[in-house]
């Protein structure tokens, strides 16, 4: 396995660390797989606890931001209306999953890398960047930009839009809560050097250090 060092905006740094990687001065230094059973149960609540949290969280600023907007506290809904919410709540969510994959791959192409996108069933899609390398803080700018951009983006909505935005807020309240994974590894991550190297497994990740502690 060849790994290659990415940083389009560092080209000598990065010289410098292949050629250290290729004379073999790269340690494992930590490794992390999201689907092995001793994260699956602690990151499945997690998962839940950002369900409720998001789901209060974007609830009530809708209901707020309705409130505030038509001067009424709940709109009237029928029978047939509440079915089309809720059929477009789920297909919101649906769709908001590769969405979330693509802004991980976006961020990935945006340091130089290459990245492949795939699926674990039945446990979720994911977007990979095979044998290549990021600095930690690289890494973690990948892997939180789908949290914090679709997030923003669904507080933008239903500040301009509560009814529109309730058509997707399953959606956004599931990204919130998918994004248990991510959350997880950059909270683990925050734990290594910033100089470590990171390389993702698409179940987690592998970080490294350059052994003569080239930067």
């Amino acid at each position: 396995m060849a790994l290659r060092v990415i940083d389009r905006f560092h080209p000598q740094q990065r010289g410098k660390l292949q050629s250290a990687i290729d004379a073999g001065q790269l340690a494992k230094i930590d490794e992390l797989a999201l689907f092995d059973e001793q994260q699956l149960r602690p990151m499945a609540m997690l998962s839940l606890q950002l369900l409720g949290l998001g789901a209060l969280f974007f609830g009530v600023l809708n209901l707020v931001v309705y409130t505030t907007y038509t001067h009424q506290f709940f709109p009237q809904v029928t029978f047939w209306g509440f079915i089309v919410w809720l059929f477009l709540n789920v297909v919101g969510y649906f769709v908001i999953l590769p969405i979330h994959e693509v802004i991980h791959g976006i961020v990935f192409a945006f340091w130089g890398g290459r990245p492949h996108f795939g699926a674990k069933w039945p446990f979720a899609l994911y977007c990979g960047a095979k044998e290549q390398l990021f600095r930690r803080d690289q890494y973690l700018a990948v892997g939180l930009a789908p949290f914090f951009v679709i997030t923003l983006a669904g507080i933008i909505f239903i500040m301009l839009s509560p009814v529109l935005a309730s058509y997707s807020l399953l959606a956004i309240i599931g990204n919130v809560s998918g994004a248990a994974g991510d959350l997880w590894v950059a909270e683990r991550l925050r734990r290594v050097s910033k100089d470590c190297l990171i390389e993702d497994t698409e179940t987690g990740y592998r970080a490294f250090e350059v052994k003569n502690g080239a930067h």
